[in-house]
């Protein structure tokens, strides 16, 4: 499944850009080469998710959804070598937004189904402390 599609792209973009990054020849967009822009960055997000979620993550949150798109079309325009510095930045951040989830500092809303578990430390009394220790 999916976590964004073409059409969520052109969103985004217009059909004619969409039609640059992926015909290398025609007039209309590759669709293979927009599923395995969507494919790739999926599996990279779930790369990242999962450890701390059941991925692939369903219903797929707004978040995710804008995490997705903004890492396909990235991942389109390294097909041309040549990529602007709002998508380098935009997939920059979706990535450190990913790391931080992975490393459970974030989490991501409407996610549910987390993987990680809450422990529960327990210790022994305390020994020393400031009025055990005030004869030193």
């Amino acid at each position: 499944m999916a976590y964004c599609s073409p059409s969520d792209l052109l969103n985004m973009i217009s059909p004619e850009e969409l039609t640059e990054l992926t015909a290398d020849s025609g007039d209309m967009p590759n669709e293979l080469v927009v599923e395995e822009a969507i494919a790739r960055a999926d599996a990279e997000i779930d790369t990242y998710l999962g450890g701390r979620y059941s991925v692939p993550v369903t219903p797929v949150p707004p978040r995710l959804k804008a995490l997705s798109v903004d890492m396909a079309i990235y991942h389109l325009y390294s097909r041309r070598s040549v990529i602007p510095a709002v998508r380098r930045e935009k997939y920059e951040a979706a990535r450190a937004f990913l790391e931080a989830v992975a490393a459970g500092r974030l989490g991501l809303e409407g996610a549910g189904g987390g993987t990680g578990e809450v422990g529960e430390l327990k210790s022994e009394t305390r020994v020393f402390s400031r009025t055990t220790l005030k004869d030193w």
